[in-house]
């Protein structure tokens, strides 16, 4: 399994709620559409009076998650209304490979056996 990270920080707590809205609302929606997509999620860390947010998304393997690249293999894709919701947001993604897991993983290989 792939896990595709971003990082961005929300400001204030009606920011992140706007933001985690838009997220169930559209983009982890369009997502299930594509194929091998597995789950996404979104966390945070407060920070003062910051919410720091890290978004990740987890696909079957590398080759899925071309459906949702946009540009370089690396770019983020941000919305331009996100954009301006957001305090900060990082230009790039960044994509680790599942060595071993447990726990909520643990039913990966149940999925994408019936992906195949």
């Amino acid at each position: 399994m792939i896990i595709r990270y971003w990082r961005a920080v929300a400001g204030a707590d009606d920011v992140l709620e706007k933001y985690a809205d838009h997220l169930q609302r559209t983009t982890f929606v369009e997502m299930t559409e594509l194929p091998g997509h597995l789950g996404a999620t979104l966390t945070r860390k407060v920070n003062g009076t910051d919410n720091e947010l890290l978004v990740m998304t987890f696909w079957k393997d590398i080759n899925s998650v071309g459906h949702f690249v946009k540009g370089a293999f690396d770019d983020s894709v941000v919305k331009p209304g996100t954009q301006k919701l957001l305090k900060a947001f990082d230009l790039k993604v960044e994509y680790f490979e599942t060595i071993v897991s447990t726990g909520v993983m643990r039913g990966y290989d149940e999925i994408t056996s019936k992906m195949e």
